[in-house]
């Protein structure tokens, strides 16, 4: 009987395990995702020099749709909540206003901070703790006068 029990043992160390690790594989590829979709949104943020050149949405929109990029509406609207502008694909962005002195003068311009989520979705674990922060990758465009 002690044999069984200690196979009972071994058996759920080895599940455990590779829950552990298929875990882990799923978050380094959704991350990478949310990564890859950040980087692309700035780069077309930068380029049409704003987020709100209709144009420029148009293309970013139809980049994360190619990227098979999905997130949960919970996520998009507690971002909502913190200023930020978000749209159904999955993106947000926050626009903020600085001035800079320079040898000609004052010169304003904005940066964007640019959120997308990384798609991990475990009813059980995101309703008992929240993981929040975790699933958001972050990012800053260069100064736009």
């Amino acid at each position: 009987m002690r044999d069984a029990i200690g196979q009972v043992f071994a058996l759920q160390v080895i599940l455990a395990f590779v829950l552990l690790i298929n875990g882990y594989m799923a978050y380094s590829v959704n991350y990478t995702r949310a990564f890859r979709v950040k980087n692309q949104i700035i780069d077309i943020i930068e380029q049409y020099e704003g987020p709100e050149n209709d144009e420029g949405k148009a293309k970013i929109n139809q980049y994360v749709r190619t990227m098979n990029y999905d997130v949960s509406n919970r996520l998009i609207n507690e971002k909502r909540g913190e200023g930020f502008t978000c749209f159904q694909e999955g993106w947000c962005y926050r626009g903020t206003n600085v001035s800079t002195a320079d040898a000609d003068g004052d010169r304003t311009g904005t940066y964007y901070t640019v959120v997308t989520f990384v798609n991990i979705d475990i009813p059980v674990i995101n309703n008992l703790i929240g993981l929040g922060n975790f699933l958001e990758v972050t990012g800053e465009t260069r100064t736009i006068y």
